[in-house]
């Protein structure tokens, strides 16, 4: 290809001096641009790793740090059978439901999400294992764990895909978080001699005269620096979620706020577009609640609510009513949000009010994985109460009216306390009964999970308790929120972008949440971020590797 005009996000290589240069230059700090330092690294390439902000890590480092991985070696170890076809099938129906179809070729996925999600299948194992020999992961099989559609038809493997990382100085089978991953990859990629630099924030990629890739410029304290590579330039820098605007060009409906690092800001997007690259999947992100005060205050140790426990407990919309599953898979329950009405003009369920009772706090508070209802001694300020539903209605309204700028003054209704006792006590007759008939609660083997065990003497359904007659009462807002976006330029499976004619451009590579993701907005389970991301950087960095070296020093004739 040949560029007529280079832009604002590429400079040729004429033009600059390179500052210092490596045979593979990685952009990112999390698990995908640490899988793939290390394996260009183990490869024989050296390696420079540039990370925008002052700390390691990227959002992996926020995470819980699942990674899932179809037919693994604990798997086969155990005996536990995944076959390929049936793990292409049930990825097949969560990607595109509406175009499934087990007897058609791709089965209704389209060729490349076919071929991307072959790849997945056919090196996640291998990736995962040869890292782990390489002292760069320290896997721990969590058997214990269902998949997020454990109950569907096409899922033959429903336990043993999720891995955690293990607790850094814990004992052989404790399970540690994206901390603990974030340590390991760093102290293997040091081992290799990674050379990582930081607070470089990648602005430009510098191409040749034939108009292959051969560097990048990123802005430092210093200024403006050049980085040269003489195989291959591979960005593993997020997705956009903190690109308010491009987040709300780009998304299905409202987003507060996310849960990614705050790095993500999408800068690789307007690079790719500059050279050419095809971009899919850009209305698609990891979605899931996060309690409205957190995400206004947009702070960079913010998480979402993955995991919401509590049986005595409900969600219900500005008119007092419930209107979802409140322990389905979060990424499941954000569409929800997104309900409009068309008379009226607006979004119903803009914000979800969680309600709670004395005897959930009691069972079933938290600091895990987002958990709205923290313990005692920890930050209550996103929490108001009530010793009446008409005392909390009050304290919620006035928790809304501090927010109205940032919520189009969203409200609640009038009818909405006369509503929620009526919500209240339909719940409650369904929760002696155990059986939630409107939105079939506790039903499915991930909500039991979610729910992290019930109360004493609750034989029925554990994720389901009648709601206390008395007060006090507790509630937070909660707001569709990501853990971060997955769309941008299309890749092969070796991680080469791609442009719209289909052709790789030269020396440019791709890898985790600023390549577009293959699984459409499906989110297949836990892990379902960091095992295909995991999988296709070891790709890419086996590929970038293996590419000819070119004398990028030679190409410098500026100063």
């Amino acid at each position: 290809m040949t560029y007529q005009l280079v832009g604002p996000e590429l400079v040729r290589a004429a033009d600059v001096r390179f500052e210092a240069e490596a045979d593979v230059v990685v952009i990112g700090t999390g698990a995908g641009g640490f899988t793939t330092a290390i394996a260009a690294a183990k490869h024989g390439s050296s390696v420079i790793q540039l990370e925008k902000g002052m700390e390691i890590g990227g959002t992996t480092k926020k995470a819980a740090a699942a990674y899932w991985v179809p037919d693994n070696h604990f798997m086969r170890d155990r005996g536990y059978a995944d076959p390929k076809d049936d793990a292409l099938k049930h990825m097949a129906r969560l990607t595109r439901p509406q175009h499934y179809d087990p007897d058609k070729p791709h089965m209704g996925l389209t060729e490349w999400e076919y071929t991307m999600t072959e790849a997945f299948y056919d090196h996640a194992s291998t990736a995962v294992e040869t890292l782990t020999k390489w002292g760069a992961l320290e896997p721990v099989p969590w058997f214990v764990q269902p998949d997020y559609y454990a109950q569907m038809e096409e899922n033959k493997a429903p336990y043993g895909r999720i891995i955690y990382p293990h607790l850094y100085g814990g004992t052989p089978e404790e399970v540690g978080d994206g901390t603990d991953m974030i340590r390991v990859f760093a102290e293997a990629a040091d081992a290799e001699g990674v050379d990582l630099r930081m607070g470089h924030a990648v602005i430009k990629a510098v191409v040749d005269e034939t108009d292959a890739v051969v560097g990048v410029t990123a802005r430092t304290a210093d200024g403006e620096v050049a980085i040269g590579a003489r195989k291959a330039v591979v960005f593993a820098s997020g997705g956009f979620t903190h690109n308010r605007d491009l987040r709300t060009a780009s998304l299905p409906g409202p987003i507060f706020s996310g849960c990614a690092a705050s790095t993500n800001t999408g800068d690789f997007l307007p690079i790719a577009q500059a050279l050419g690259a095809d971009l899919v999947n850009m209305n698609g992100a990891w979605l899931a609640p996060m309690v409205l005060d957190r995400a206004i205050a947009n702070l960079p140790d913010q998480v979402c609510s993955f995991s919401i426990p509590g049986d005595s407990m409900l969600w219900v919309n500005k008119y007092g009513r419930r209107v979802v599953n409140e322990k389905a898979p979060y990424q499941d329950i954000v569409p929800t949000f997104w309900a409009w009405e068309s008379q009226k003009a607006e979004y119903p369920n803009l914000i979800l009010v969680m309600i709670w009772d004395e005897e959930s706090k009691k069972y079933h508070s938290g600091d895990k994985y987002g958990n709205p209802m923290v313990p005692d001694g920890g930050d209550q300020s996103h929490i108001v109460s009530g010793n009446t539903l008409h005392e909390l209605a009050q304290a919620v309204q006035d928790r809304l009216d501090s927010f109205s700028a940032s919520t189009g003054g969203w409200s609640l209704d009038e009818s909405f306390v006369q509503n929620l006792s009526e919500t209240v006590q339909r719940y409650n007759v369904a929760a002696e009964a155990g059986v939630d008939a409107d939105f079939h609660r506790g039903e499915a083997p991930i909500e039991l999970y979610f729910n992290m065990g019930g109360r004493p003497g609750n034989d029925k359904n554990e994720t389901m308790w009648p709601i206390s007659s008395s007060g006090p009462y507790y509630a937070t807002l909660l707001a569709p929120a990501t853990l971060d976006t997955k769309g941008g330029p299309r890749t092969n499976a070796d991680g080469q972008v791609l442009t719209r004619s289909g052709e790789s451009i030269t020396g440019l590579y791709a890898v985790g949440n600023c390549a577009g993701a293959y699984s459409g907005g499906s989110y297949w389970a836990g892990g379902a971020t960091l095992g295909p991301i995991i999988t296709m950087a070891y790709l890419a960095g086996l590929h970038a590797a293996a590419e000819p070296a070119h004398a990028v020093d030679s190409l410098s004739t500026a100063g």
